[in-house]
Order: structure tokens, then sequence, then C-alpha cells
């Protein structure tokens, strides 16, 4: 068996799926922690904008979509798995899309009024 089928077999495992979600749960949850603790900037640098955390939800990502063909989830009798594979899929896109797309600013807004400006977190 060769290298590349062996890495494709081992991504997308039952095992590595179990343990993929359990750290992110608990990187989540220790990442919480941190927040309450230290602040969101000390969070952001140590969980949320860390290589490891990114490379998780890859993982993720990829063993999510690979087990859609894998166990042929297209028929009827397993579309609710196959929408809980497909929500898990668009929940973590959505965050790749607002880690390297999206900004983050302060809107001040008063009662009954609208505004057109936001204040970016960062300097330019």
């Amino acid at each position: 068996m060769g290298f590349m089928k062996k890495l494709w077999l081992i991504l997308l495992s039952n095992k590595l799926t179990l343990i993929a979600l359990l750290a992110f749960a608990v990187a989540m949850a220790v990442a919480t922690f941190i927040e309450n603790d230290f602040g969101t900037p000390v969070a952001r640098k140590f969980v949320y904008e860390a290589w490891w955390f990114e490379l998780l939800m890859f993982i993720l990502a990829a063993n999510f979509t690979g087990n859609i063909f894998r166990y042929r989830l297209f028929r009827k009798e397993k579309l609710t798995i196959l929408l809980f594979h497909v929500a898990f899929i668009f929940v973590l896109l959505g965050a790749f899309v607002t880690r390297y797309l999206g900004y983050e600013g302060l809107v001040r807004i008063r009662e009954g009024q609208s505004t057109k400006n936001t204040n970016s977190q960062k300097r330019y």
C-alpha cells in the first residue's frame, strides 16, 4: 500500500476523528478559561490564531468531507448524518473565512440612530 493511501486512511479514520473532536473541545474550553483570566488577546494568540488550532480545524474539515464519500452519506436513509457532516463543514469554513478575510472593529450605535463608521482594531 502506498504512502499516500496510508496517509489518506489515517486522515479518514474514526480514531483520528474522535481524537480531533476531543482536542478541539478541550482547546475551546481552555481558550475560554484563558480569555476569562488573561483577556481576549492572550486567548487569540495562544489558541485561536495558533498554527496547531488551524491544523486541527483543517483535519476535522478534511475528515468530515472524506467520510461523506467513504460512508456514502448521499442516501435518503443517511440524510441526518449527512446534514450533521455538512453543517460541521460549513461552521469550519465560516471560521476559516472569518479568520482570513474578516476584520475586527467597534461600532457605536445609539438607540434609534444608524451609522456607517467602524473603528478598526488595527492601526494603519
